[in-house]
């Protein structure tokens, strides 16, 4: 009876490992149903059990051949049956976690090398079991397939955790106290900002090694490039930002990002991403180029504040009770820091500060580590009593009336990091002396002083060790260049015509355009007036903007698209990708665009996919129509196989069982990669008149040698099609 068991236990592992090796090559063709699903999302509860067991047996199987263990029988078999069952239940987990990754949101190349590790560590064991009875199979042979079959187990369980926890993250502790803060006047809106904390709370789901959802966020073109779901913000408007509503839900709502059990985003961090997409920002913009008030400067410098290194309290914290009596409607005290003794003090109102405002905060100068005095009444009067607050970290004195004589004062401050005197008459001798003074100073503030450019490049030459922040008085002999004039119209595709409408977010800015492909220059080119420009045809429109003192914008560059015979019915003949569904047949009509890049953060959600067969669509007209031409709008992406058809045929007639071929073409491919692009593909024919345009799109079957995934299939991606 055991032994019946036995080979019925090996036929299951022959067969699954076969099952196993199909799924692995031919995953791409398989569709798991829904009912199969749940199977696929035991996987995480399964694998672990499987890989205690194999290790446990290879284990045994190491010391198989010691003269102790070869004598004794039920070691032998034991040994054995522990092996047999291992790998059965790594089988199991292996194929379940195929079943998981056919679900949306999982992809990437960490994903391949998981399966295959995987599979391979299945596999290696089950050659060790069906070759452990043969003569050659001795001990030194036992010991290499144990230790390639070991690092195979550890190959796996490294790249699964790398999918669940993110890259890096056995060494992110320690790499993340290795990064350097950029300061506040070299830092940009998105690098130094927005990409720390999607680094942080985001990208250990979203990299190009996991890519879950198909989202991307490791860089600000992957980030608008969107996932399957498309967009994830859209610049200027949070109310339409998904990624918002996201990170707004409740955490045990399932659609909550950061999943549960992840790091949440802080209330400050999710206030800085809102900010962030209201702004609507270039991504390269210098954080100390926006005005002062301007909120996400605001917001930004206080986060940039809150990473200054704190000092060890060793102090107690402050009785709650004394704290709530000093909180006023004229002065707040509220903690510095999550669970931290140290407290930050503002004061609001300059008609109700008296020297009581700073006096009544001795109760607690030893917590005070931060206080704002920002346009108070304050004096040089004033110093001995800020020096009771000996563990001051940051001091707000900007528009305050001290001078130099009263700074000097406040040399005592030894744990002083930062300091803001903006608009005081502090001058160059102070505040060369403060600097040699203040032992931890980092950070100073000293825009609106009397402080010169030439003795501040001296303050910055002398002290290399702090920042010397100077806002845009800094930037006056810079030219700013003017942003990229936008196209206005609600859409940019017609059907008999459109009045032009070019706009700019900067007022009094003189727009010059052409609508023949060459570069509009001022000079030459016609001026953009609203209203006098009617496009009866598509046009390829390229605009630059002007202004006396300000750099011109780079040239933008809009397709305006005619679509004169909008079929009445759209009937969608074979199959969509599983990945790009679109909205299906009304996806080639219904003005929605996709792309690819910075300038117009649409993706996946609106391009229809085809890959291994033909797009075929049938249109149909209530009555007859004269057409010439069939365009469809199409990505490129040379690096990933997105290319154009390979061929299109447009057939036409009165009766969809007898249509006649009316035009054919092969459009250009790419011969090298590079950044992706959108084409126009336009096939053109005599004029014919019908009820019925079949339309024929066949991807390419096998991209040419100039790629690195040649001989691979590729992927026709369409959004729009254009029937003149």
């Amino acid at each position: 009876m055991k032994s019946k068991l036995i080979g019925i236990a090996e036929g299951i592992l022959f067969g699954g490992s076969i099952l196993l090796l199909f799924f692995l090559l031919f995953e791409s063709y398989i569709t798991i149903p829904l009912w199969m699903q749940p199977i696929g999302r035991m996987h995480p509860i399964m694998l672990h059990f499987p890989i205690a067991l194999m290790l446990l047996a290879l284990l045994l199987e190491f010391f198989r051949f010691r003269p102790e263990f070869k004598s004794q029988p039920f070691f032998q078999n034991f040994s054995r049956y522990l092996l047999l069952f291992s790998i059965l239940t790594g089988l199991i987990a292996a194929i379940m976690g195929l079943f998981l990754s056919q679900e949306e949101g999982y992809s990437g190349q960490m994903l391949n090398w998981h399966k295959w590790s995987g599979a391979g560590m299945v596999f290696l064991a089950s050659l060790i079991y069906a070759f452990r009875d043969n003569q050659w199979y001795q001990e030194k042979v036992a010991k290499v397939a144990i230790g390639i079959t070991t690092f195979s187990i550890i190959l796996a369980g490294h790249f699964g955790a790398t999918l669940t926890h993110g890259e890096n993250f056995i060494l992110e502790p320690v790499l993340a106290a290795q990064v350097k803060m950029v300061p506040f006047e070299e830092a940009q809106v998105f690098n130094h900002l927005i990409l720390p904390i999607l680094e942080n709370k985001c990208n250990s789901c979203h990299n190009s090694s996991k890519a879950k959802g198909e989202l991307i966020m490791t860089s600000i073109k992957t980030l608008l490039k969107g996932g399957e779901n498309g967009v994830v913000f859209v610049g200027g408007k949070p109310e339409e930002s998904s990624l918002l509503s996201r990170i707004h839900l409740p955490e045990q709502d399932d659609d909550h990002m950061p999943p549960s059990g992840k790091p949440q985003l802080t209330d400050k961090e999710k206030a800085l991403l809102e900010q962030w997409i209201k702004s609507n920002l270039e991504p390269e913009t210098m954080l100390v180029s926006l005005p002062e008030s301007d909120e996400l400067r605001v917001i930004a410098r206080v986060f940039f504040d809150s990473q200054l290194s704190e000092p060890a309290f060793d102090f107690s914290p402050a009785n709650p009770k004394t704290i709530q009596e000093l909180n006023t409607s004229y002065r707040a005290v509220i903690p510095f820091a999550k669970d931290s003794p140290a407290l930050d003090v503002v004061l609001f109102s300059s008609v109700n500060f008296s020297p009581a405002s700073i006096e009544e905060l001795v109760k607690v100068s030893e917590q005070v580590v931060a206080l704002n005095l920002n346009k108070m009444p304050v004096t040089d009067q004033y110093m001995p009593s800020i020096l009771r607050f000996e563990n001051l970290i940051r001091l707000n004195l900007n528009f305050t009336e001290i001078t130099g004589k009263g700074l000097n004062e406040l040399e005592k401050l030894k744990n002083l990091q930062q300091l803001s005197v903006s608009g005081t008459k502090v001058d160059f001798v102070s505040l060369e002396q403060a600097a040699t003074n203040f032992e931890n100073l980092q950070t100073v503030t000293v825009w609106d002083t009397p402080v010169t450019k030439s003795e501040l490049e001296t303050l910055r030459d002398e002290f290399k060790n702090i920042t010397w922040e100077v806002g845009r008085e800094d930037l006056d002999e810079d030219i700013l260049q003017l942003n990229l004039p936008r196209l206005s119209n609600d859409s940019n595709i017609f059907t008999d015509s459109l009045a032009l409408k070019i706009g700019h977010p900067i007022r009094d800015v003189e727009i010059r355009f052409t609508l023949d492909g060459s570069e509009p220059d001022r000079e030459n080119s016609p001026k953009f007036v609203f209203g006098e420009t009617v496009l009866t045809e598509g046009k390829l429109v390229k605009a630059r903007a002007y202004k006396d003192g300000w750099g011109n914008s780079e040239v933008a560059t809009f397709n305006v698209y005619q679509n004169r015979n909008l079929p009445d019915t759209v009937m969608l003949l074979s199959k969509l990708s599983r990945v790009h569904p679109a909205n299906g047949s009304k996806t080639f009509f219904d003005k929605e665009q996709g792309t690819f890049n910075a300038n117009s953060p649409a993706w996946a959600n609106n391009w229809a996919g085809f890959r291994g067969n033909s797009m075929e669509l049938l249109l149909e007209y209530d009555e007859e129509v004269e057409v010439s031409s069939v365009g469809m709008r199409v990505l490129v992406e040379p690096s990933n196989v997105i290319s154009p058809p390979e061929s299109i045929e447009i057939w036409g007639g009165d009766d969809p069982n007898s249509l006649k071929l009316v035009g054919k073409m092969k459009p250009k491919q790419p011969t090298k990669e590079g950044e992706p692009y959108i084409e126009l593909v336009t096939c053109e024919f005599e004029t014919i008149t019908a009820k019925y345009i079949k339309v024929v799109s066949k991807p390419v079957e096998k991209i040419g040698d100039w790629s690195r995934q040649k001989g691979a299939g590729g992927l026709l991606l369409v959004d729009e099609l254009f029937v003149n």
